[in-house]
C-alpha cells in the first residue's frame, strides 16, 4: 500500500502543479506534505485566480478519485486572501 500511496501522492502533486501553472495565473505556490495520526496530507496553495466556474475538471476529478481508491478526500477552496488550496489525504 505505500507504494500505491507514493504514486498517488506524485500524480497528484504533478497534476495540481500542472493546474496551478496552466490555469491560476499565479506568482506563487506553497506545496506542504504533513503525516499525522497515521494521515498523509498534501496542500498546495497559490495565489492565483482561483477556480473559475465551468470548464473541464478531468484534473480534479482524477485527483479526488485517487484519493477516494485510498480511503482519503480531496478538498478544493477558495482561501480568504484569494487564490486556491487543494488539499488531498490519505490514510497511512
Amino acid at each position: 500500500m505505500g507504494e500505491q500511496i507514493a504514486e498517488y501522492l506524485l500524480a497528484v502533486l504533478r497534476e495540481a502543479l500542472s493546474n496551478v501553472v496552466r490555469h491560476s495565473h499565479a506568482t506563487r505556490a506553497e506545496v506542504s506534505i504533513e503525516v499525522a495520526d497515521r494521515l498523509l496530507t498534501l496542500t498546495i496553495t497559490d495565489n492565483g485566480v482561483g477556480v473559475g466556474e465551468g470548464g473541464r475538471r478531468s484534473g480534479l476529478r482524477n485527483i479526488e478519485e485517487r484519493a477516494g481508491r485510498l480511503g482519503g478526500a480531496a478538498e478544493l477552496e477558495a482561501p480568504q486572501e484569494g487564490g486556491t488550496r487543494l488539499r488531498w489525504n490519505a490514510p497511512l
